[in-house]
């Protein structure tokens, strides 16, 4: 989940909305009920397939009620006691609409609410390509284009909305059959026209929502909008009743796996055309339908959202799978890490993520307690970055310095939790040389040669927050700027609240007060190993000042390429070109961890940080 995609968001009331307007929002309008997209004859202008949805009435969200209200239960809990079940989250979310937002604390919601077309499958692995796989530190790997890759398709993907699935025209056209019997929760039919409305949305976002740091999955993964030249979606065709084909301007073997991604949950069209999704001025993550109406086809449903306090998700009763247990899910907003501890003991509190190094002990010393710390998969990357673009960073032998006088092993022990590993490479879980070794002496030499022995530079970190591949980011930057002093380096902090972090990483380099340095973090969110390294690349021209033209063709190559030597040797020299410039310095692999409190019997672990909470079981 690229950290990216967070904006501005205008203050919200405290008040409790349950089912209407939140406060950040105007008043909802329905907008021009517009077209399903025939591929690949597309205007700008955005359209939703309501004219196919059966003649289908708007019906509006079963949650709503009066401002002020609780929410109701769909049903009281059942015979063995499973009523609510309460998440402990760092930050409130940035938006509940899941294409405009990459940040885990929305994502973790939208993957209730919201399905795609396909899912990983139970038990998927990471696959990590080998560094021998292509280039060594500074070698120079050419990126391969659409124009050589052979025409295969990965296909490591399980059945969500759709049932089966095709891949036809060398990987240029993929064809799903859906699955029949769907409603989301508005009642809005699910089907073919529902698929290419949301398709058509992706295509043609513009105005804010088009912003590199507001939908930067979409442009990782396509590329750019409709009118963008290097564009890999076409468009979206309904065929008959229960079929729909995606149309790509080139190969993407990957396609299926990057469409497991929340930020391509199917939404409900008729939502979103009621509530405002489609609306251009503004901030696109502050409408009606992104704060008080996200309606998708998934195990439960919106019910509130108290802004700084909580999110509410009711069980949804006519969910076409396998129903959740609990009746009510609370998304608690609890930023001291230490509350988040003693809510899991007292029992106020079932779950959390982004355990703090300090917390990690803490949580399974007491037997009485009976709390638990579940291990994940290592997936996420703690980094160093650098805006080359900025004044104190154009010297290649500053930057150089920079990484030489970092100690990977030291911040390791001083800022990570117990079992986090030092990272000498950009894909977790994969093991090579370091590009540049901790070597202040050298350091200090490369100062001295660009005479920058009196260096200051500015250093960014988000303040007040914990993600999982920022465990303890005002820690982090002590440290660096502990060891940047080691070598004669004079840091100043740059803290600012994570929205308006994220959309400074997004803004464009060369912007005034960029700061020179910014530390940062990125999961692996899918087993694709290029998936790293593309969000580094996507990012690249904004928060590191490199050359959009390299960004994008590197972007295309690793999208038009199969899994493969040839796929792991383009990975490789991507991460080359990051690391030896260098504007990337890897850190460390935190370790990823779930506290559970005593209530929780059952709660399944995934890969990839994409657990719907169906399988949660409470006990008394």
């Amino acid at each position: 989940m690229r950290r990216q995609g967070a904006g501005r968001r205008r203050a919200r009331s405290a008040r409790l909305r349950v089912g209407t307007l939140h406060p950040a929002t105007r008043a909802p309008r329905v907008t021009r009920a517009p077209r399903v997209t025939r591929a690949p004859w597309i205007t700008r202008a955005p359209r939703v397939a309501l004219a196919l949805l059966t003649g289908t009435a708007l019906v509006m969200l079963s949650g709503c009620g009066r401002p002020g209200a609780s929410p109701t239960p769909s049903g009281s809990a059942d015979a063995s006691g499973q009523g609510t079940f309460v998440v402990a989250a760092a930050v409130d979310p940035l938006a509940l609409d899941p294409a405009l937002v990459t940040d885990p604390d929305s994502l973790r919601i939208a993957r209730q609410i919201f399905e795609t077309l396909v899912t990983l499958p139970d038990g998927a692995g990471a696959a990590t390509p080998s560094p021998t796989a292509g280039a060594t530190p500074g070698g120079a790997t050419p990126t391969p284009t659409a124009a050589t890759a052979p025409a295969q398709v990965d296909n490591a993907v399980a059945p969500g909305l759709a049932t089966a699935w095709t891949a036809s025209r060398g990987g240029r056209t993929y064809t799903f059959t859906l699955r029949q019997g769907v409603t989301f929760q508005d009642g809005t039919p699910f089907g073919p026209a529902a698929v290419c409305a949301n398709v058509d949305r992706w295509l043609t976002l513009s105005g804010r929502a088009a912003d590199p740091d507001v939908s930067a999955v979409y442009q990782e993964v396509f590329g750019g909008f409709i009118d963008a030249p290097g564009t890999r979606l076409a468009g979206c065709t309904v065929l008959g009743t229960q079929q729909v084909r995606i149309d790509l301007t080139g190969p993407m073997p990957g396609l299926l796996t990057q469409l497991t991604r929340p930020q391509f949950g199917i939404q409900s069209p008729t939502a979103m055309a009621t509530y405002g999704a489609y609306d251009t001025g503004g901030d696109p993550r502050a409408t009606a339908y992104a704060t008080a109406h996200p309606t998708g086809t998934g195990p439960f449903r919106f019910g509130a959202w108290e802004a700084g306090v909580q999110v509410v998700l009711l069980r949804n009763a006519d969910y076409w799978g396998a129903k959740a247990t609990v009746e009510r899910v609370l998304v608690k907003t609890i930023n001291d890490p230490k509350a988040r501890g003693d809510g899991l003991v007292k029992g106020t509190v079932d779950a959390y993520d982004q355990i703090t190094p300090l917390e990690a002990g803490s949580l399974t010393t007491d037997p009485k307690a009976g709390t638990r710390v579940l291990p994940q998969a290592q997936r996420d990357l703690t980094y160093l970055g650098i805006d080359r673009s900025t004044k104190a960073m154009q010297d290649e032998r500053v930057r150089r310095a920079v990484a030489m006088a970092i100690d990977p092993k030291a911040l390791v022990v001083r800022t990570m939790p117990p079992g986090s590993e030092v990272a000498d490479d950009l894909v977790p879980g994969r093991s090579r040389e370091r590009a540049y070794a901790y070597d202040p002496q050298q350091a200090r030499r490369l100062l001295d040669e660009a005479g920058a022995t009196a260096l200051t530079v500015r250093i960014a970190y988000p303040s007040g927050v914990q993600q999982s591949y920022l465990p303890a980011p005002e820690d982090l930057y002590v440290a660096v700027a502990d060891q940047l002093k080691a070598v004669g380096i004079t840091a100043e902090p740059v803290a600012m609240s994570w929205p308006a972090y994220l959309q400074m990483l997004g803004t464009p380099a060369g912007s005034a007060n960029r700061p020179d340095l910014q530390l940062m973090g990125v999961a692996m969110d899918t087993p694709e190993p290029s998936s790293t390294v593309a969000q580094l690349v996507s990012a690249g021209a904004t928060e590191f000042g490199l050359d959009p033209s390299w960004t994008s063709d590197t972007l295309a190559g690793l999208a038009a390429l199969p899994a493969g030597t040839e796929r792991d040797a383009a990975i490789v020299a991507a991460e080359d070109h990051l690391v030896t410039d260098p504007v990337v310095v890897p850190l460390a692999a935190p370790a990823d961890r779930v506290a559970l409190g005593r209530r929780v019997k059952e709660f399944a672990v995934r890969p990839y940080a994409d657990e719907v909470w169906t399988s949660v079981r409470l006990g008394g």
